[in-house]
């Protein structure tokens, strides 16, 4: 992976790789694994962990974090 020296935008890119993955989580669930592979994909995830995360969401998972909206 990369190193960042400043915390804060460390903080940003996980918070932001987590919603991908919550959303991907979703993709899954209403659209299927592929656009849910393709939408990882696109966000830098390696082939590897995009299995592990689609292979361990169950149907009906819900994402870690829900949207405060």
């Amino acid at each position: 992976m990369f190193q960042v020296s400043d915390s804060s935008r460390e903080r940003r890119r996980d918070t932001a790789m987590a919603a991908a993955v919550d959303e991907a989580i979703r993709f899954d669930r209403e659209c299927g694994a592929a656009l849910a592979w393709a939408y990882l994909a696109a966000h830098g995830l390696p082939p590897e962990t995009i299995l592990r995360v689609l292979s361990q969401a169950p149907d009906g998972a819900v994402p870690r974090r829900q949207s405060t909206h």
